[in-house]
């Protein structure tokens, strides 16, 4: 079961290129107020999604909040349980992989279309969260094909990561990349220490999640604060190894989510 890796298919590409092509995207919802111990099903929508003859990702979460029951409603030609690799569930890590049976000319579908949904179990308590990103974890790039182009990068398509918050309500905004609360980080990149300094408008709990790249928390704490400016220390040590890493810092309200990197 689930034996590919994408770099098959990059032979499909063409040898002549058009210049532009609109971004393929992929997106997951942002679901409020989920109660402990629920259900909640998840559609994967995708946009500009053209002419495609293959795609390979792999979609993280918090096991601590959520748990991967299965995935269900297949949407896309030749599309079948061979193409999701569940061993890594338990760790958060679901892989994906699926080729077009239409070499030549791909799959077209509709903006806005499910091409499958993920059901998860809301294992947290209240005032928890995860998010659900789209990454890539080796041997697991992440890869996008389209007839007429060369292979497309994590970085060269539209990613909506979702989130869902067990008991609470989150803007959707950040999504979007509107993050809805001020936050700076300096420096960053870092070495010893950095700083993240952020402001609130009235008092608020607000709760800090520091994730590595693979999105598995490494720091974890609540905060009472007042209305006001504040500034919460990250250092080096309290972070394993170097890398990139995922601030989350949320109110009842708010959220935001910055990268940073450890030199």
């Amino acid at each position: 079961m689930y034996q590919r890796i994408m770099p098959l298919l990059a032979g499909l590409w063409l040898a002549i290129l058009p210049s532009t092509s609109a971004q393929v995207g992929f997106s997951l919802p942002v679901v409020n107020d989920v109660d402990p111990g629920t259900n909640i099903i998840l559609p994967l929508t995708v946009s500009n999604f053209d002419s495609i003859g293959g795609i390979q990702f792999v979609i993280q979460w918090d096991t601590q909040v959520l748990t991967l029951i299965n995935v269900i409603n297949y949407n896309l030609p030749g599309m079948s349980n061979e193409d999701f690799g569940l061993l890594d569930a338990p760790n958060g890590i679901l892989r994906f992989a699926w080729e077009s049976p239409f070499i030549n000319s791909g799959v077209t579908v509709a903006d806005s279309t499910a091409i499958f949904r993920l059901r998860f179990r809301a294992v947290g308590n209240n005032n928890q969260g995860s998010s659900i990103i789209f990454t890539e974890v080796p041997p697991t790039e992440f890869e996008v094909v389209k007839a007429g182009y060369p292979p497309f990068g994590i970085n060269d398509c539209t990613l909506e990561n979702g989130y869902v918050a067990i008991g609470f309500s989150v803007s959707t905004n950040w999504v979007q990349g509107r993050n809805t609360l001020p936050l700076t980080i300096s420096p960053n990149p870092f070495s010893t220490m950095t700083t993240a300094t952020f402001d609130l408008d009235t008092a608020a709990d607000v709760y800090m999640v520091l994730t590595d790249a693979s999105g598995h928390p490494v720091l974890d704490k609540k905060m009472s604060l007042p209305a006001g400016r504040h500034g919460t220390e990250i250092a080096s040590d309290q972070l394993r190894e170097n890398g990139i890493y995922y601030l989350i810092l949320r109110t009842n309200t708010h959220l935001c989510i910055r990268p940073i990197v450890k030199l």
